[in-house]
């Protein structure tokens, strides 16, 4: 996953990030996040690094384990087709 996020205008990150919490926020299933990952998030988000490439990655991970199909329509209408081909790869 790392390549596909290099790919990821800086310029993006911030709306980015701010989205995927929303699918991740939204969720009305609270165990779909593992502890782990959760607890990363959470971790991340009190350092101010959910826009960084290590809090798209957490956010991307929990957003695909809660809805991979919102996750996937927000990232081609960012414009990220090669991020989304990766993650559904993968």
């Amino acid at each position: 996953m790392e390549k596909g996020l290099e790919g990821i205008p800086s310029s993006l990150l911030d709306d980015l990030s701010k989205k995927l919490v929303a699918i991740v926020l939204e969720s009305k299933d609270k165990n779909a996040v593992p502890p782990e990952l959760a607890k990363k998030i959470i971790y991340l988000w009190r350092q101010d690094q959910l826009a960084s490439t290590t809090g798209i990655e957490a956010l991307l991970n929990g957003s695909i384990k809660i809805d991979p199909e919102a996750t996937y329509k927000l990232l081609i209408e960012l414009g990220l087709q090669e991020l989304t081909i990766t993650l559904r790869n993968r």
